[in-house]
């Protein structure tokens, strides 16, 4: 796309954009909101970028500005051809590949399907954000029930079964059942549990509500009080180290992550389990109902077993996904000290990797040099330490994906 075009097409795309958000969400027309997409995909299509939330987000933060001009324009064009070429040059992986590295790096759904080429279905959701990311089924068997999927376009026939009642003897049932399809029952289940939950405050997954967390790592957390009712989820209030002195925190998780935690703490941990149990079962207990730990039990209790893998909940601003300034974080995995470890040393290997191909891909422009002064081509290698021809090759690959 020439660039006149491409800012012709930009500013087409941020009047719509804007004309579709000055009016109220239910009367906005749906023509509106697919010319939006529709352009939003040529745009991105045009820079061979798939649709995924984070390309996505480059258009958004473009319509975010109050007034485009032609150095604004320039910008988003750069940005996109920036974020194409990174993109591009990235090593080439399989579908497989993919799948894993978006499980391991905990992307989003909304990012993971438009560059495998689905969907953003709710079935398709709900594979990888639901059962390969928190019930640990095998990328495999993701991978396997997507091309089923898309093999037989049954997207629309599983939204359909899903609104049914007794939807096991309905015929799409049967239909979707004969093309080997592994989780209908699954999503159609998670869906219902999803709908029981909403009066109950149940905690929505950043991926669900569409942002990208930033994760952190804590320890030695000292849990002061437990906050619980028979309908929300659970609160803990207490302090964490932070350099020399503690600092306040405050996490909510579910009741099966604080499960987790008490039967990792010891005798005082079953000891807090039990008390949990005990006022749940009393219907006159006053609610919300609140451990005091410390006057109940004689001291704080100390996670020292574990690591908390945490995210700060987010809310939309002015247009874009802001982080909460409270101390307040959210659950999202719960580590053992053996798996901590283990996570930690695949870190170190991969930071170190990354160092040496760094360092090959430097000894290519140390050649150049060399080369550009007039030395032989065979000494020049020998200087810059790739005399070895695959070596050479890696060297001069690398080097290329820095131009």
């Amino acid at each position: 796309m020439r660039m006149d075009q491409l800012k012709l097409k930009l500013q087409e795309y941020y009047q719509h954009y804007q004309k579709q958000e000055k009016k109220p969400r239910k009367t906005a027309k749906g023509g509106d909101v697919d010319t939006v997409q529709v352009l939003e995909t040529d745009i991105l299509t045009q820079f061979g970028l798939p649709v995924s939330k984070r390309f996505v987000q480059i258009l958004h933060d473009f319509v975010n500005h109050s007034v485009v001009n032609d150095q604004l324009l320039d910008y988003v064009s750069k940005k996109l051809r920036t974020a194409a070429r990174k993109y591009l040059l990235a090593p080439v992986m399989t579908d497989l590949e993919l799948l894993t590295q978006g499980r391991d790096q905990k992307r989003s759904p909304f990012d993971v399907l438009p560059e495998l080429g689905y969907p953003s279905h709710e079935y398709a959701v709900f594979l990888i954000g639901e059962l390969l990311y928190r019930r640990n089924v095998s990328a495999q068997e993701v991978m396997d029930e997507l091309k089923r999927v898309q093999k037989h376009n049954s997207w629309g026939d599983l939204l359909v079964l899903s609104k049914i009642n007794n939807y096991s003897t309905h015929e799409l049932y049967t239909k979707l059942k004969k093309y080997q399809l592994s989780f209908v029952d699954d999503f159609v289940t998670h869906l219902r549990r999803q709908e029981v939950a909403k009066p109950q405050n149940r905690r929505l997954t950043p991926a669900e509500e569409g942002y990208k967390p930033n994760y952190k790592t804590i320890s030695k957390v000292q849990v002061e009080d437990i906050v619980f009712d028979d309908k929300t989820m659970p609160t803990l209030f207490g302090k964490i180290k932070s350099g020399t002195r503690y600092t306040r925190i405050t996490i909510g998780l579910e009741f099966t992550e604080l499960n987790q935690l008490l039967m990792s703490s010891g005798e005082l941990g079953i000891e807090i389990s039990s008390a949990i149990k005990k006022r749940l079962a009393n219907p006159a207990a006053e609610k919300p109902m609140v451990i005091d730990i410390k006057a109940e039990f004689g001291e704080p209790l100390k996670l020292d077993n574990c690591y908390l893998e945490v995210y700060k909940p987010q809310h939309k601003e002015d247009g874009k996904w802001t982080e909460d300034k409270d101390a307040f974080y959210f659950v999202d995995r719960i580590l053992s000290k053996k798996e901590f470890d283990k996570k930690s040393k695949e870190v170190e290997v991969k930071n170190k990797i990354e160092e040496c191909l760094e360092l090959i891909g430097g000894s290519y422009v140390y050649y150049q040099r060399l080369r550009r002064l007039g030395i032989t081509e065979e000494e020049a290698q020998v200087r810059a330490g790739l005399q070895d021809e695959l070596l050479f090759k890696l060297s001069f690959y690398l080097n290329k994906l820095k131009d």
